[in-house]
């Protein structure tokens, strides 16, 4: 390359290295000191990226700080400062947390989720202001012009004044490193000690760990020594979650020779309703779909008990168990308040709203429950009744072309698609709400079968709250298998109480 091209290019390799170099010092700047409030488990929370290799969980001023390492690049970690809740006590509030931490994926997602975000809204926001710099150091340079940067060239580089400029800069730099290590923060004494950490093994020597448990540390002080009991009963709890759940999941392989096998031109949907928050079913749920080879999750609602906000944890779940799968999902009548149709929507579920769509060549309708029934409360009228609704769904089902009729419509109340069914505009009707399952009944439409289904409770819930370290009933799915976009059967598996998983026959569906 000729001095000459040298020269032409430089002020351009200089400007690039300019902008990434403010690129990250400001990207990095404003990562460390980044945070945003989400809701976490049970919990609101703030999250904060930190550069010290763990994730680190602040329980508040009463209970103990826990962390584990993250094993990140770059020793990239994060501070959860949780903060309120709505549990009624402590021991309902630690009951929770230690049953949620039991499948901690989708929570783990979701931080995970939040810390990327944060990085590259701050790379973004280092990019912007290393333009920025770049384009006022260029316009500075163009103003001056050829003469007038030569003229400074000369006046700094002349040789009287060589040795001078040269001192001037190595004293800055030096003063600037020592400003760096010294700083202010370290030349003042700590008045409080560092903090020490012990694993929570030697805390709890007389219990027996898994291995992720294992690698848990706890903050040592006043709140540690005084809550060893509070902290056992949460391991206590979390064990017994994990060993029920985790002998519910083992046993699918098991069993999987029963379960219908789907052939090259099957495609296999898992259906699902009325989980209330049981995230413990999750894994087990996942393993159905993998032994049968599903690759669509049919979600017909009821997933909080009341909708609340710090219940999009049961959503999260359900992307991190069944994130090679498509959803396609409706809010029940626990989820009314717009906070879990949201997740679903944000976690890429395919939510239905009383539009024909179609996923892996299945042609679906459906739509959300209209009432709102908050835990342990009487049922709120929303914009529309049942009765409406199904009258309105018909309509739509029954308007379809011939050649493009509605395969499967899901709804979480049964009543919804009793119209539909009556005029017979959908060939499979899909529904839970009602804890049990009914059917499947098949009647034949003017000389077209319809047949409707519901589906007992995932989650095993006797109520509308079935988060637990066991099932308070039996914990039902239900296997749909369809060939080119119709349905050809049906297959019951559920989880019993006492930890069996019996799968049922395989019923054919009339075409």
């Amino acid at each position: 390359m000729t001095r000459r091209r040298v020269r032409a290019v430089a002020p351009w390799a200089g400007l690039l290295v300019l902008w990434a170099a403010t690129t990250l010092v400001i990207g990095a700047v404003g990562f460390s000191n980044d945070s945003e409030r989400v809701t976490i488990g049970a919990h609101a929370a703030t999250i904060s990226p930190t550069f010290d290799g763990h994730a680190t969980l602040d329980l508040g001023a009463v209970l103990p700080r826990l962390r584990i390492a993250t094993d990140t690049p770059g020793g990239i970690g994060v501070n959860v400062d949780v903060q309120e809740t709505d549990a009624a006590n402590l021991s309902e509030l630690l009951t929770r947390d230690a049953l949620i931490a039991s499948q901690p994926d989708g929570e783990i997602a979701r931080i995970q989720q939040v810390i990327q975000e944060m990085a590259v809204d701050n790379l973004v926001a280092g990019a912007g202001s290393g333009l920025l710099v770049v384009v006022v150091v260029a316009t500075i340079w163009t103003s001056l012009g050829r003469r007038r940067r030569r003229e400074l060239w000369d006046l700094v580089h002349r040789h009287e004044r060589r040795f001078e400029h040269r001192a001037i800069v190595v004293l800055v730099a030096m003063l600037i490193t020592i400003a760096s290590i010294f700083g202010p923060g370290r030349m003042r004494t700590a008045e409080v000690p560092p903090t020490e950490w012990r694993p929570l093994s030697a805390l709890l020597p007389q219990l027996s760990l898994d291995p992720r448990l294992k690698k848990v540390e706890v903050a040592s002080g006043f709140s540690t020594t005084g809550g060893i009991g509070i902290i056992k009963t949460a391991v206590e709890t979390y064990e017994r979650s994990t060993e029920f759940y985790g002998r519910l999941r083992d046993q699918v392989p098991r069993v999987g020779g029963r379960i219908h096998q789907a052939t090259e031109n099957e495609t296999v949907a898992l259906l699902v309703s009325d989980r209330h928050d049981n995230i413990g079913m999750d894994p087990v749920v996942a393993e159905v779909a993998k032994v049968a080879g599903a690759k669509v999750l049919i979600d017909a609602g009821d997933d909080s008990s009341s909708g609340q906000s710090w219940e999009v944890f049961s959503i999260n779940s359900l992307r991190a168990h069944f994130k090679d799968l498509k959803v396609v999902a409706v809010a029940g009548n626990h989820d009314a308040g717009g906070h879990i149709e949201e997740a679903m929507r944000k976690n890429g579920f395919t939510v239905l709203d009383s539009k024909p769509v179609e996923v892996e060549g299945i042609r679906f309708l459906g739509d959300s429950d209209p009432t709102k029934t908050g835990l342990g409360s009487a049922d709120t009228p929303g914009d529309e009744t049942i009765a409406d609704q199904s009258k309105r769904l018909a309509d739509v089902a029954c308007g379809q072309p011939e050649d493009e009729r509605i395969s499967t419509m899901v709804v979480h109340d049964p009543s919804s698609f009793a119209e539909t069914a009556t005029r017979g505009c959908a060939t499979l009707l899909l529904s839970g709400h009602l804890h049990r399952q009914v059917g499947p009944e098949t009647k034949v439409v003017d000389d077209r079968p319809v047949t409707t289904y519901t589906n007992g409770t995932t989650g095993g819930a006797a109520y509308a709250f079935a988060l637990g370290y066991t099932l308070r009933r039996p914990g039902e799915m239900t296997l749909v298998t369809y060939t080119d976009g119709k349905p050809i059967g049906l297959q019951t598996v559920t989880a019993g109480l006492a930890g069996e998983i019996t799968v049922g026959p395989y019923t054919p569906l009339p075409s």
